[in-house]
């Protein structure tokens, strides 16, 4: 197997995007409303909802923000992919570890379905035609999509988000991700707070009697 290609200089990052049709700023944004959506639950909210809001709102913000450029979307059974307007590259957000956005590789915090499977797997072949920095133009039907993982990783002890734009060829026994042709790395982002919390001082609304009484006849 070819050695994944790591993208991480500033001059390399926006350069390898361009070819696939993204542009830095647009992710970054997609990451700005992914820290949003996550700093608007409270304690009240239940445990797993501040990551499946980041989550959905990543999707959200990246559909929207690439519509301009042509890029649509397409749920395919459970999995929303953004397509890019050649039907040749397909974006998925995941979370991922906390290699996520370093020098080591990282790997899907979950496990995943079948039709992740079935894109790793066209990933992998394409690598037996074509070379690493494979471009968008190089394909055609028979030879699939691209596909890349938009992958996040919350780190609360370095107060940073992390995240990539990688291309996946293997996972492990366990269904997560864990192989990659092309790693992207992008800028972390830092944030200032987490969930809000919900005060417990408040004060209490003190009962309120009703008095009825009957009417005289």
């Amino acid at each position: 197997m070819k050695n994944v290609k790591v993208y991480a200089s500033p001059e390399e990052v926006p350069s390898r995007l361009a070819e696939l049709g993204l542009r830095q700023e647009i992710l970054r944004e997609a990451v700005q409303r992914r820290q949003a959506a996550r700093a608007s639950c409270t304690q009240n909210h239940p445990a797993p909802f501040p990551g499946i809001s980041a989550w959905a709102e990543t999707v959200a913000a990246l559909r929207e923000l690439l519509r301009p450029d042509g890029w649509t979307r397409l749920d395919s059974g459970n999995l929303p992919l953004t397509v890019d307007p050649a039907n040749r590259v397909s974006l998925i957000v995941s979370t991922g570890d906390e290699n996520t956005g370093t020098e080591i590789s990282p790997c899907t915090r979950s496990s995943k379905g079948p039709r992740t499977e079935n894109a790793v797997t066209v990933n992998a072949l394409q690598m037996d035609l074509f070379d690493v920095r494979l471009r968008p133009e190089d394909l055609d039907d028979s030879s699939g999509k691209m596909t890349f993982l938009l992958l996040f990783h919350h780190d609360a002890k370095a107060n940073e988000v992390r995240c990539e734009l990688s291309r996946p060829i293997t996972m492990n026994d366990e269904g997560q991700v864990n192989g990659w042709a092309e790693r992207i790395i992008l800028p972390s982002s830092p944030f200032g707070g987490d969930m809000v919390k919900v005060p417990t001082d408040v004060p209490q609304t003190p009962p309120i009697v009703v008095t009825i009484k009957r009417r005289s006849a």
